[in-house]
């Protein structure tokens, strides 16, 4: 089960609740607990009101992987 909606049921919270609490649209919480990624702002936000501490991110959100492309790959792109 996905950490967001683990942690807003364990508060007895909607998504509409969590949505209001953090700032945010109900169609964002949605997504999130999807498995879509979001801003960092976004993810701030939502921990914020679940009340869990920043450093734990990853831990809901999983780590950020960045896509590095090298130097031949961006060659093929250009060609």
């Amino acid at each position: 089960m996905n950490r967001i909606r683990a942690a807003r049921q364990a508060l007895g919270w909607t998504q509409s609740q969590l949505a209001k609490k953090a700032g945010i649209s109900t169609r964002t919480i949605h997504a999130v607990e999807k498995g879509m990624t979001c801003r960092q702002a976004t993810k701030r936000l939502i921990l914020n009101a679940l009340g869990v501490p920043w450093d734990m991110r990853n831990e809901y959100f999983g780590p950020v992987v960045r896509s590095v492309r090298t130097p031949d790959e961006q060659k093929q792109d250009t060609a």
